[in-house]
Formats: C-alpha cells, structure tokens, sequence
C-alpha cells in the first residue's frame, strides 16, 4: 500500500476467495461504456454544445447572418448518426465496402423494402431463396 490506513494497517492479507471477491467488484457490468460522463460533458446535457468545439467551426467568424445562424441553430439539435458501416468500420476496424478481391469500394445498389422482393432476386440469381431446415434438437 502506498500510506499505511487510518488505523495503521500497512499491509492486506486476503484468501483466494477474498481476493476474487475484491477484484469482481471492479469489473464492469457487460455491454457498458467504460468511460461514464457526468454533469456538462454527459452526452445528454443541454449546454454541451456551447461548451465543447464544434467541427467545421473556424474561429474567427463573429457576424452571421439570420440564415446562416438557423443553419447552425438545427444542426446543433441533431446528433450526428453513424450508418452500420461507419459504427462497424469504427468498432472493429472492419470495412465492409472494401472488396477482397480488387481492392475497390462497394456501393449500395438498393434498399430492399418490399416484401418478397429479396425471394425474386434470389431467384433470378438461382441462389437458394428459402431458409434451411433445423434438424431438431
């Protein structure tokens, strides 16, 4: 220990049991952020986007005009939201529109909404277009 405790203890002496008991108390809960804001930085606080630089903002800049002023009034409003790539690319360095063949960059053709839409293009492409069956358990 680094200072001895009030009482005048300087050293701890646990059993196994103790110990793993100590040292579980110190993990985080699963899926939690590590990192916990509080008070003006929180993600949710009203002032945040007073207190904290804005990107693109270039100091400087002291007379805006009305319109330019609503622009940057409703985009401070909206969070800034990251597609499936993005989060995924930014998680676990994984870039789904990098092709492994070329190189390239993969683009998104389409969104399928429809209902059975997905069955017709399979089938146009003779891939199999119904799930596979479950053996049972």
């Amino acid at each position: 220990m680094k200072h001895p405790l009030p009482d005048g203890t300087t050293r701890l002496f646990f059993t196994g049991l103790e110990l793993l008991l100590r040292l579980t108390s110190l993990v985080p809960p699963p899926r939690t952020n590590l990192t916990r804001l509080h008070g003006i930085f929180a993600p949710g606080a009203k002032v945040r986007p007073i207190l904290l630089p804005q990107a693109g903002a270039e100091p400087g800049l002291e007379e805006e005009s009305p319109a330019q002023a609503a622009t940057v009034e409703s985009t401070l409003e909206r969070t800034p939201r990251l597609d499936w790539v993005g989060l995924l690319r930014r998680t676990f360095t994984l870039d789904d529109f990098a092709c492994s063949r070329c190189g390239g960059r993969r683009r998104v053709l389409a969104h399928l909404t429809a209902p059975g839409g997905e069955r017709a293009i399979l089938e146009h492409l003779a891939l199999p277009s119904r799930h596979a069956k479950l053996a049972p358990a």
